[in-house]
């Protein structure tokens, strides 16, 4: 004798997916997908980062020139970046392991001082005084595919701006 379950016997008709659920889960995908390639970093991502470091460490010497009473300068090479401290016995080299140790370039950028009151031979480009103002300065760091100016203003405030 044969038994029937009333709840779960389905038609042919209800088997599989309608448009509208069909048309639903593609729009997810599709917004899940263009939210991926939105928060994908672009082509200029590295030289944007690089020039927010440098400016990030400016701002570190500035405000260590003020607590520890003692001029700063960044330093800027072919090579890389640094920061000296005056001492009684002329500019020291900040020590490697610290924060505003010499930093190496990467490879594929290129850096320019566009403006600086430093004499033409002499690397340090950027000062800043015990009471926070500093040397007017203006870096552009240039990549394959983009260019980002990192400027020093005279009290010490620091810009980080793409350059056209």
């Amino acid at each position: 004798m044969p038994i029937l379950a009333i709840g779960n016997k389905r038609l042919a008709s209800d088997a599989g997916v309608t448009l509208v659920e069909a048309m639903v889960a593609l729009m997810i995908v599709g917004l899940m997908a263009g939210a991926v390639v939105l928060m994908a970093p672009g082509p200029d991502a590295k030289i944007c980062e690089e020039a927010e470091r440098l400016a990030a460490r400016i701002v570190l010497a500035g405000e260590e020139s003020i607590i520890l009473n003692r001029s700063m300068s960044l330093v800027v090479t072919r090579e890389g970046y640094g920061f000296e401290r005056l001492e009684n016995a002329g500019w020291i080299e900040v020590e490697p392991n610290s924060p505003l140790g010499f930093r190496a370039w990467p490879t594929d950028i290129d850096v320019e001082v566009e403006q600086s009151q430093a004499g033409p031979d002499d690397p340090r480009v950027a000062r800043f005084d015990a009471l926070g103002e500093a040397a007017p300065t203006k870096i552009l760091i240039s990549g394959p595919a983009a260019r980002w100016r990192v400027s020093v203003n005279g009290q010490g405030g620091v810009d980080v701006a793409r350059a056209e």
